[in-house]
């Protein structure tokens, strides 16, 4: 296995830890508190892993994050839009 290689499958395990802590807050709620932390805090140290996993493929060469402001407004923009449509349509409170 190559260095890309590690760092790729640790990508994929930070984006599947981040998808186990959100369906945990979707289940028993953001702030339950059955263990040392809620939801909400294992939400936002898997992002803080992820970002972090993010930034050494960037240092390795392996992406580039040139025009990532213009992209993530653009997300934002996009998600908003369709929760106004979902919300029109009835299917979000």
């Amino acid at each position: 296995m190559t260095e890309t290689e590690h760092l790729l499958v640790c990508l994929a395990e930070e984006c599947a830890e981040i998808q186990q802590a959100v369906t945990k807050a979707l289940r028993f709620g953001l702030q339950d508190n059955y263990k040392d932390s809620t939801p909400a805090q294992d939400i936002a140290r898997e992002l803080c892993d992820l970002i972090a996993v993010v930034e050494l493929l960037e240092e390795a060469g392996v992406i580039k994050k040139t025009g990532t402001i213009d992209a993530i407004e653009r997300k934002k923009a996009r998600v908003w839009h369709y929760m106004e449509y979902a919300r029109a349509r009835g299917t979000l409170e």
